[in-house]
């Protein structure tokens, strides 16, 4: 299975008005066939008042930016019609400010009120979030609510049995309506701070048999539903959260390939893939990726192209679901900034003058301009081109199902060379990858630069 992360104001505009909709999903279905792409997972659809759509304001409802319930259902069944399934992100932490819910709240509804975290005297209102050092309380009128994410995004209290079933109802109305499973959001999050100390704190345990309730109602309404979980953290933390949930990106992994290709070592690939890629067998399915809206492009982080290439020769001779983050498999370019995130989901380019039915034009373009070669159209027509070296590996994976119940043996490496088996127990090849720009060998298999061989 190869899955595909899309945002859609920027894919694909089916009505003329610069922004992508799910009409242009729907008339996309055929390059994302001869990609190779088996599920797409759109980032959030549902009715929201930013750009990025993780602040929520009705979950049963969609951004009418990209269309209809209706046209929403017609895109699911093109989909399902064409052998592509789709997983919908879901941010089920917080809301958005202007959720009804919380409206409510702030005008005193004590059934609202308490959907919500609010500060007491014993809380240190000048306490950060870890890894940024944003504030984590926020001022209404005297009053103090809790929005990890910010003030437009208050946390929802899951202390609060009536929330847990909220969130179980936001579940059953989505699978009902055809979609095949989801991205959870900031899966960490729903238990983050402390109520006895005071303090923001990772609560693993009650957040994995949050999850673990989640998954009993997902799978009883359809029983294959897939579900991938956003952890960002340790690999053995990622993992438990995993097991339950069923699959995880593997952060490390698109971290740890980036440094090491660009720097050219192998060392950082060698610890990602004995922690995350050798012991998970049975217990869940890693997904790899080439990175996603909160990264930067993968293009910028590895600026040749040639290194671009044993990277996604990586991805694709792994374990697990690899997902491609829409533009990458064409080298579109973008720097993450947490404060002006626009930059890493720019309009998909479709054509080399940015110019023709389909292409989206709600921003401006900063790095992935006209004529500079990063187009489907111009990529198409190049044998060499990254997007056509994608596409043959993904043809070499969808020839290998199996892969996705994987893992690796034998892994080793050179200063340069990275080798390893992936087996599912009963089939078996070796793949050798050279990150380094002048020739290798190793176990007496011979390498040019930048090159990945399969036996």
């Amino acid at each position: 299975m190869i899955g595909y992360e899309i945002y859609i104001r920027s894919f694909y505009d089916s009505n003329e008005d610069g922004i992508g909709d799910f009409k242009g999903i729907t008339n996309s279905v055929s390059y994302l066939k001869d990609l190779g792409v088996d599920l797409i997972w759109i980032m959030p659809h549902f009715k929201a008042p930013s750009y990025h759509g993780y602040d929520i304001i009705d979950f049963y409802d969609t951004n009418l930016s990209y269309g209809t319930q209706k046209e929403f259902k017609e895109m699911v069944n093109v989909l399902h019609e064409n052998g592509i399934r789709i997983a919908i992100d879901l941010p089920l932490n917080h809301v958005s400010s202007r959720h009804p819910w919380f409206k409510a709240a702030l005008e005193g509804d004590r059934k609202y009120k308490d959907y919500f975290l609010w500060a007491d005297k014993d809380v240190d209102l000048n306490e950060k979030r870890p890894w940024d050092e944003e504030v984590i309380w926020h001022p209404y009128k005297g009053e103090w609510y809790y929005g990890v994410f910010g003030g437009s995004s208050p946390d929802l209290n899951y202390e609060n049995e009536e929330v847990i079933e909220e969130a179980l109802k936001i579940i059953e109305f989505w699978l009902n309506l055809g979609v095949d499973g989801f991205r959870f959001d900031a899966a960490k999050h729903i238990y983050d701070y402390d109520l006895d100390k005071k303090r923001f704190s990772y609560n693993h345990e009650k957040n994995i048999q949050f999850w673990k309730k989640v998954m009993e109602k997902a799978r009883n309404i359809k029983e294959d539903v897939f579900a991938v979980t956003e952890v960002w953290d340790d690999p053995e933390i990622v993992m438990e959260y995993a097991k339950v949930i069923g699959c995880s990106f593997n952060f490390y992994f698109t971290e740890a390939l980036r440094e090491s290709i660009t720097n050219g070592y192998t060392h950082k690939i060698w610890d990602c893939f004995s922690r995350t890629l050798t012991d998970n067998r049975n217990l869940y399915i890693p997904s790899n990726f080439s990175g996603n809206h909160d990264m930067t492009r993968l293009a910028s982080a590895i600026t040749s192209q040639e290194q671009r290439k044993v990277f996604f020769a990586m991805l694709l001779t792994t374990p697990g679901i690899p997902f491609i983050y829409y533009g990458d498999e064409i080298g579109m370019k973008g720097i993450y900034d947490p404060y002006f995130t626009e930059s890493v989901i720019e309009p998909m380019p479709w054509y080399a003058s940015l110019s023709g039915d389909g292409q989206t034009l709600w921003k401006s373009v900063g790095f992935n301009r006209a004529f500079t070669g990063v187009s489907v159209e111009e990529q198409l027509k190049r044998e060499d081109s990254l997007l056509n070296t994608v596409k043959g590996w993904i043809r070499f994976r969808k020839e290998n199902s199996w892969l996705t119940n994987s893992w690796i043996e034998d892994l080793k490496t050179s200063e340069f060379v990275v080798a390893y088996t992936v087996t599912n127990g009963n089939k078996a090849f070796r793949v050798y990858h050279n990150v380094a720009g002048h020739k290798e060998e190793f176990e007496g298999i011979k390498l040019k630069p930048f090159e990945s061989k399969v036996f």
